[in-house]
């Protein structure tokens, strides 16, 4: 079927990567949501020039920024800046091996590269012999025997399609398509429709939610979506819900009710934008934290919040798309990856199934930002695990002026010749502040040495001589005592702020992540300095820049060349299930390798989570 005309695709070469966006996304955000990772050390600010690309048609006009950064012969070429082109029509465009982040690629797709594509959904065309007079002969098992055949392995059937089975095939004369899911018949049709064979992956995060609907017979992305996760209104937090699931007599129906709808409007939106059809999708994989799962599962999650914390299942679950009340094909199956730990989910297991940390020698480092930190630690032979409540301020729900990352929110900022430039979401009047731009604002503002490494915002009489003029400006003297920082005008007389208060939370957020880490290098018996690879993850860690996160303390101060932005890997190890078997039994192997460390229990866990509180001195006089 055709795509909807409110969807524009692009094609990413050299890697093969197809996505469908709206009109005005840059082909920086494009690239990003299929995984290609583009250098840019202004943050996307248009000033650097070094996410270059070149685009072959589909590309708005050329910005300002564009044409005194780009030389004549550039632009001749069909040069552009990733992070200024928009998409305006059906694009291609080639990304140079020095444009890409760290003159590399981390592939997270999970599907023309670490994984053969060989999903466990397959479907097949027959066209059956019709039965003869004399002959022994079963319209099911004449079915499964030649759909046995022609897929190489025996399949089992789902009694419920026998009802139908007989009057389908003499109305079809006999030609049929068989739906296995793996040894599993589950779905029969008339005619051939092995063109329409897709499936969604969900990563099921505590604020956010993001989709993909994949056609299954190639791997292409069709379309992607996400939103918000609806029980927010029921606490920012897992335990949060989890009270209100065991206070309220229908608070768990509730929350799975509400999980549900909202995975529904994604795969609505999803079809909608590709034009494909909900029954014709027949699998649907799904990650997310523990609490998460239990709640879309709607499995009592009460003792994940007390001690000894301790989850119902594991998993993997397995399970009709029907029961949960999913749109999907009749038939259709829900495949919920297994957890690693009580407050591990998931989402960290499909984010090591597209890394490499259990089959390499060298010592890595996985840090998944979001309402709860997640890092895992390992190499060959040993990964260990841990869990630290990091708080939404990465989502800006504790920040005085933070928001969500949608229009108007200031997600980049810059401090340039003593200037600070910023970047809204959609380049909008600002509105507020997410959590990219919290952490530029504070890292920026921290290397000017307007911040100490205490935290606190220093008063214009306190400041060294080198800090310029127009930074000065910024810092307004509260009746309390304490400084804060105007950050943007949005009428006359009305600022964004970013306030004392905000940046003690953002010192509460990575100090519990830095105690985390801290903790599984002590566990490990190693250090920091051994660590080869850092792999930030998360939607949020997309927009984290390596410098911030050493700066503030948030990681181990590592050679920049070492840490990666693996963006919601989650997301794409749920992808790489969905497109591949190896996949799926590679996330079920690993989820029984790791270990688990409690660190609220650890008895250096205080220590190293006030240690971490304040900011590196050698952040301010990078």
């Amino acid at each position: 079927m055709a795509h909807t005309r409110t969807k524009l695709k692009a094609h990413f070469l050299p890697g093969q990567k197809t996505g469908w966006f709206d009109p005005g996304v840059s082909f920086m955000q494009a690239a990003l949501d299929l995984g290609i990772l583009i250098e840019s050390s202004c943050a996307g600010l248009g000033s650097c020039a070094k996410c270059k690309v070149r685009i072959r048609e589909g590309a708005a006009a050329l910005t300002a920024a564009e044409r005194s950064l780009l030389t004549t012969h550039e632009i001749a070429a069909g040069i552009r800046l990733s992070c200024q082109a928009k998409i305006s029509g059906d694009s291609v465009c080639f990304v140079p091996d020095e444009s890409l982040l760290l003159g590399e690629q981390i592939d997270i797709q999970g599907k023309k590269g670490a994984f053969q594509l060989q999903p466990d959904i397959r479907k097949i065309f027959l066209q059956l012999p019709e039965p003869q007079l004399g002959q022994k002969y079963f319209d099911v098992e004449h079915v499964v025997a030649h759909a046995s055949a022609g897929l190489g392995h025996a399949l089992e059937y789902d009694f419920r399609l026998a009802a139908g089975t007989p009057s389908l095939l003499r109305q079809s004369d006999f030609a049929v398509t068989a739906t296995a899911d793996g040894n599993k018949l589950i779905a029969l049709e008339a005619g051939d429709t092995t063109d329409r064979l897709y499936g969604v992956a969900v990563d099921i995060g505590t604020t956010t939610l993001a989709a993909k609907l994949l056609d299954l017979n190639n791997g292409d992305v069709l379309a992607i979506a996400a939103s918000v996760n609806p029980q927010k209104s029921y606490g920012a937090d897992v335990v949060s819900r989890i009270n209100y699931s065991v206070e309220n007599p229908d608070g768990l129906q509730r929350l799975h009710d509400m999980i549900v709808q909202a995975v529904n409007e994604l795969i609505e939106n999803l079809c909608r934008d590709a034009e494909v059809a909900a029954a014709d999708i027949y699998k649907l994989v799904l990650a997310g934290n523990t609490v998460m799962q239990h709640l879309l599962l709607k499995v009592e999650p009460r003792n994940i919040a007390y001690k000894p914390y301790a989850p119902a299942f594991q998993g993997p679950v397995t399970l009709p798309a029907s029961k949960l009340g999913l749109l999907a094909a009749a038939g259709a199956s829900v495949y919920v990856l297994p957890g690693l730990a009580c407050f591990v989910g998931s989402d960290v297991t499909a984010v090591l199934t597209v890394l490499d940390l259990d089959c390499n020698d060298k010592l890595q480092l996985v840090v998944d930002i979001g309402t709860n930190g997640e890092m895992v630690l390992g190499c060959k032979g040993k990964l260990v695990c841990c869990s630290s409540p990091a708080g939404p301020a990465w989502e800006g729900a504790t920040i005085t002026y933070g928001m969500r990352a949608a229009q108007g929110a200031i997600e980049r900022a810059e401090i340039v010749d003593g200037e600070l430039r910023y970047r809204t979401i959609a380049d909008a009047k600002p509105v507020g502040i997410c959590g990219s731009g919290l952490l530029d604002l504070v890292s920026e503002f921290r290397r000017c040495q307007v911040i100490d490494k205490t935290g606190r915002i220093l008063a214009p009489t306190e400041l060294n001589s080198q800090v310029p003029e127009k930074l000065k400006q910024h810092i307004m003297p509260q009746e309390n005592g304490a400084n804060d920082l105007m950050i943007a005008e949005t009428s006359p007389g009305k600022h964004i702020m970013l306030t004392q208060k905000d940046i003690r939370e953002v010192q509460l957020a990575k100090s519990t992540i830095a105690a985390g880490i801290k903790i599984l290098l002590q566990e490990a018996g190693t250090k920091a300095a051994q660590i080869e690879n850092i792999y930030i993850a998360g939607a949020f860690g997309n927009h984290v820049r390596g410098k911030d996160a050493i700066d503030l303390g948030l990681i181990p101060a590592v050679a920049e060349s070492r840490i990666h932005f693996v963006g919601n890997a989650a997301l794409a190890g749920a992808e790489a299930v969905l497109l591949s078997q190896k996949a799926r039994k590679r996330a079920e192997s690993i989820a029984g390798l790791v270990e688990y460390i409690e660190i609220s229990e650890h008895r250096d866990f205080q220590e190293h989570f006030i240690g971490s509180m304040h900011f590196p001195q050698e952040a301010a006089n990078a």
